[in-house]
């Protein structure tokens, strides 16, 4: 086998423009350089698939050593004067010589995996990562495990080109992650941790949430998606609380324990309950029903969790109006008297804390567990509150 004929290059060269590279990469082509000249100027003119796999050639350096890729270069290119040359010559060469990314890795490990070369393609131009990154390449495309050809599958059916790190990260994604509409919106290894532990807090707040199920929500990305729409639509379809509230078997507390429950409740109360949903998903807050004898209204309790139990921060009536006086003295002790901590003030009578909040503008100081957004006090309109009755009924 001969060199390719150095005129004709040259002005195949002219049409081009070189692409330089850096780091280890570069490092480890001019120790080739150096025994085989003229080598680290051409490969700046190499397209991107052949490039990658003289990228993969020096990354080989770590696990092979360089005495056995070029013993194994030997064996394949025709050269008289490669006996007597020394490794990092033969090496040179034989990146010379194998014009076809393919003839590389095959001479470099005996055969060329379906899709490697695709792969290398869509790299680019310039070098992926540290070594590691290549070592995971070539060990995914000649694996034979079904876990790790599901992962090629994967980065084949990716469209576009991919960033390095998609090579690593589909080998630490949890298995149920590996879509290619999910992977092309990693971008970086240290992502990965995260979106495996939110996977698990998914598994663990939806019952629901098989691997099929989560694989069939996948299925439903589109290109272009972002990888948190998948962890929003099962954060709208939880139905176990991270904590749960003791209500001492009281009737009349009906915790709000699902999405399925906050979405109703907010209907019936024309409130904004849903979009509380991810606060108590990741356990922020927990709502509670006051759910009394007909035809007393009921009211919406927010607790707030602390490390130390539940906090009273607010009593909502229908379309959030303030909750009538005596109506919200019930519920606070119905709550205390299932451990909720409340809100108190100065160990004065109430009219007179009220009086001195009111001469420095502090409103609803007095009681401050039982504001909302309304200004007055509300009772439903009688034929609101027939509807309003049914439908509490219907939810009990």
């Amino acid at each position: 086998m001969q060199l390719p004929n150095t005129a004709s290059t040259s002005a195949t060269r002219q049409h081009l423009t070189p692409k330089t590279y850096s780091g280890w990469t570069l490092d480890r082509a001019i120790i080739l350089d150096c025994a085989c000249p003229g080598l680290l100027a051409s490969t700046l003119y190499f397209g991107p698939a052949r490039r990658q796999a003289v990228f993969l050639l020096l990354a080989s350096f770590d696990w092979l050593g360089q005495a056995e890729i070029a013993s194994r270069f030997r064996r394949v290119i025709e050269d008289r004067d490669a006996p007597g040359q020394s490794d990092e010559a033969v090496i040179g060469r034989a990146i010379l010589l194998l014009r076809r990314p393919r003839d590389l890795v095959r001479a470099l490990f005996g055969s060329v995996p379906d899709g490697l070369v695709g792969a290398m393609q869509r790299l680019g131009h310039d070098p992926v990562g540290a070594p590691e990154t290549y070592r995971e390449l070539q060990r995914l495309f000649f694996s034979a495990a079904a876990a790790d050809r599901r992962r090629v599958k994967v980065l084949g059916q990716m469209a576009g080109s991919f960033v390095g790190a998609q090579i690593e990260i589909v080998s630490l994604l949890d298995p149920v992650l590996l879509h290619p509409a999910f992977v092309a919106n990693v971008y970086e290894t240290q992502q990965v941790a995260e979106l495996n532990a939110a996977l698990a807090y998914v598994r663990a707040r939806c019952s629901r949430a098989t691997d099929e199920a989560i694989r069939s929500s996948l299925a439903r990305l589109k290109p272009g998606d972002h990888r948190s729409t998948l962890y929003k639509w099962w954060t709208y379809r939880f139905d176990r609380l991270p904590r749960s509230l003791d209500t001492r078997g009281d009737p009349t507390l009906v915790i709000l324990g699902s999405a399925a429950a906050l979405a109703d409740a907010g209907r019936r109360y024309a409130n904004c309950l849903k979009s509380k949903v991810g606060e108590v998903y990741v356990g922020h807050y927990v709502y509670i029903e006051y759910r009394p004898a007909a035809p007393e209204p009921g009211v919406i309790a927010e607790l707030r969790v602390t490390t130390q139990g539940y906090l009273l921060e607010g009593l909502y009536a229908r379309k959030n109006c303030k909750v009538r006086p005596e109506r919200a003295a019930a519920v606070r002790r119905a709550l205390a008297a299932c451990g909720v901590a409340l809100y108190d003030h100065a160990p004065d009578e109430q009219d007179m804390v009220a009086a001195a909040a009111r001469v420095l503008n502090y409103y609803h100081f007095a009681e401050p567990d039982n504001t909302g957004w309304g200004v007055e006090f509300d009772e439903p309109p009688a034929n609101d509150l027939e509807q309003f009755e049914t439908a509490a009924n219907e939810a009990a």
